[in-house]
């Protein structure tokens, strides 16, 4: 691990879901000023890659679902000039409804004597080759960060390591940048990590983590709630030798938000103090880690049609932050130098022993 500290990404999940067209129209760039006045200094800017159903092997660009290369230069330039930096991040997502981290394929198919049908080889052929196209197009447009897929839970385990080395490559070729991944938790707790994490810059994980056990816990219970994670992940930072970002993270403003952050089908009261008190948790509790490169909190806009997230007249259940009070937490933050002197001293002995 470098002896220079990890620099903190200040960071929001831009776009997830969003239509072809949206990114180029004046609601979508409106909304990078919005980010820019709000003291966000770098975006997860995703883009849906479809396959038909959570077996399919061919990914390819959707008419609807699939930004254009056009409108993702458009707004890449503007969070560019706004100063933003961006981590482009295409999705594979499934067209039948699966969650991606549902694909998956028998790794053994032969019923038939001497018949056998591979399906994984064809799956990641075309997986590099969306990740080859996304890739030159984060290079011309300057992104600072690319992240080439994202809660593949069954693809990304080791037993693919040799499969994903060609799409690792592929990346590589046409991208200088900064290289990640955004893992699912589990896939880190393995006794043996993907050997292709290694040929990665940074590891990116979805980390949706408990701070509470009821609703309405405070800030400092959710601190101490937290410091088993805090601990765990410091030692997951020595193993894997890379500067560990939550490319995902956040919670609900819904009573018991902070139980399950991850849960989107629950409804329930408006409670905005549940998640900014999250938000300062999760802040107060990893800012100073040297190892921890920031987060993208999720999310910023919502394109999905959530009506149990508008029930509450108070406001939005969802995981949205403008107008509540997470916002202001979240660019206090922000807006907070770079680690203590302290700190970037723990940096160098904590690199110093790996």
């Amino acid at each position: 691990m470098t002896t220079q500290p990890v620099p903190i990404l200040r960071g929001m999940s831009f776009g997830y879901l969003a239509k072809r067209g949206y990114y180029s129209s004046p609601q979508g760039l409106a909304q990078v000023e919005l980010m820019a006045e709000r003291g966000v200094t770098s975006v997860a800017l995703m883009a849906s890659v479809m396959q038909d159903t959570f077996h399919s092997t061919r990914l390819y660009q959707d008419f609807h679902f699939t930004p254009s290369d056009y409108e993702l230069e458009k707004i890449i330039d503007r969070f560019h000039e706004r100063g933003i930096s961006v981590m482009l991040k295409p999705m594979v997502e499934c067209a039948d409804s699966s969650w991606r981290g549902n694909i998956n394929f028998p790794d053994d198919n032969q019923q038939i004597q001497g018949r056998r049908t591979d399906y994984w080889d064809p799956w990641f052929r075309s997986l590099r080759e969306s990740v080859e196209h996304y890739g030159r197009l984060a290079q011309r447009t300057g992104c600072e960060h690319y992240c080439i897929g994202c809660e593949l839970l069954n693809a990304e385990q080791p037993v693919h390591s040799q499969r994903w080395e060609p799409v690792v490559e592929a990346a590589r070729e046409v991208y200088r940048g900064i290289l990640g991944y955004d893992s699912m938790p589990q896939t880190l707790e393995l006794p043996e990590i993907p050997a292709w994490y290694r040929l990665l810059d940074e590891i990116c994980v979805s980390y949706y983590i408990s701070a509470a056990q009821r609703p309405g816990v405070s800030v400092e219970e959710m601190v101490a709630n937290l410091k088993p994670s805090v601990l765990h992940l410091r030692q997951l930072a020595k193993k894997v030798n890379k500067p560990i970002i939550f490319g995902e993270a956040g919670c609900r403003s819904v009573s018991g938000g902070a139980i399950v952050p991850s849960e989107y089908r629950t409804s329930g009261a408006y409670d905005a103090k549940e998640q900014a008190n999250y938000a300062e948790a999760m802040c107060r509790s990893f800012w100073e880690e040297p190892w921890w490169g920031g987060l993208y909190w999720w999310k910023w806009d919502e394109q999905q049609n959530r009506p149990h997230y508008e029930i509450d007249p108070a406001g939005s259940t969802g995981w949205t932050v403008l107008g509540k009070p997470a916002e202001a937490v979240l660019r206090r933050w922000f807006e907070r130098p770079e680690r203590r002197e302290e700190s970037m001293t723990k940096t160098a002995s904590v690199a110093g022993r790996l």
